[in-house]
């Protein structure tokens, strides 16, 4: 008879694997969603952190269903919020709140424009160069002695910690992960010009570690 015997076993291998791949991504997936859609521990000290003076210019830039800028700017009505956010945001009108057009790359604004930027795990979805280019382009638009404030993925303390880390590696591709794994995307922070960079604190969200980052542009 002619055909490869093994052909059966090959193909149910092969579908065993596929079956696989989709748990393992429906899992981890669902993992790093809950932790980055239920706001968590860090959000409220993030705000703290940044704890903005009046009349001052803050922008925040964040991943997709994680924004902290309506609470910015309802917790702080005397200074202006500019948000730069994935397509599709909605929010209640704010007088002292506004969306700017952009991406990672160009943040479309002018140099210097704002007193503070705030970066909530916007990071962690983005390949290595990605990273960068988000880091060089908000000290771009931070003012000489402006702050960064940021909050992302760390390295895990915990088992469990892992599982978010895991869901960025198979949602956005395993290099973005790589760096919050081991804990040296702060290095990336150092590259893109700033200085004084350092952990204020960092919060375990249950299946994934985040730290809150206070930097600044010399």
């Amino acid at each position: 008879m002619d055909g490869n015997p093994d052909m059966p076993f090959s193909r149910l291998s092969s579908l065993v694997n596929s079956a696989r791949f989709r748990f393992f991504t429906f899992a981890f997936g669902w993992g790093y969603r809950l932790t980055i859609r239920k706001g968590g521990g860090w959000a409220e000290p993030l705000i703290q952190e940044a704890a903005p003076r009046s009349g001052q210019r803050i922008l925040e830039v964040s991943a997709e269903g994680c924004s902290i800028c309506v609470s910015l700017a309802r917790q702080y009505p005397a200074v202006h919020v500019s948000a730069v956010h994935p397509a599709g945001f909605a929010h209640e009108p704010l007088t002292n709140l506004e969306l700017l057009n952009g991406s990672q790359c160009c943040i479309e604004c002018h140099a210097a424009s704002f007193d503070k930027v705030i970066c909530a795990l916007a990071l962690h979805p983005l390949m290595q160069n990605e990273k960068l280019a988000l880091l060089k382009e908000m000290q771009r638009v931070l003012r000489h002695g402006g702050t960064l404030h940021l909050a992302d993925f760390d390295q895990p303390q915990q088992p469990l910690e892992i599982h978010a880390l895991r869901g960025t590696g198979y949602l956005f591709g395993a290099g973005t992960a790589k760096s919050h794994h081991d804990g040296t995307w702060l290095n990336l922070i150092k590259q893109a010009g700033f200085i004084g960079v350092r952990r204020v604190e960092t919060f375990s969200e249950i299946v994934g570690r985040i730290a809150i980052v206070r930097a600044r542009r010399g």
